[in-house]
């Protein structure tokens, strides 16, 4: 997979995440069903971008050590 991918599945998620909470914020009625499944997504959305993040954070201070 090429650091491209990676950064295209990362702003599509982190958007996906956004459109979420948009939701949530500009419905006056929630719909139960439809929030719970929203929140279960918004869940597993935070959870991959965290791991990406870290996934960079660990490469970061790699390269960091490399260059040191």
């Amino acid at each position: 997979m090429s650091q491209k991918k990676k950064t295209v599945d990362f702003a599509s998620s982190f958007e996906e995440l956004e459109k979420i909470t948009q939701w949530f914020d500009s419905e006056e009625n929630v719909d139960v069903e439809v929030g719970l499944k929203k929140f279960e997504r918004g869940l597993e959305l935070s959870s991959e971008l965290k791991k990406k993040l870290s996934e960079v954070e660990n490469k970061v201070e790699e390269i960091k050590k490399k260059l040191s």
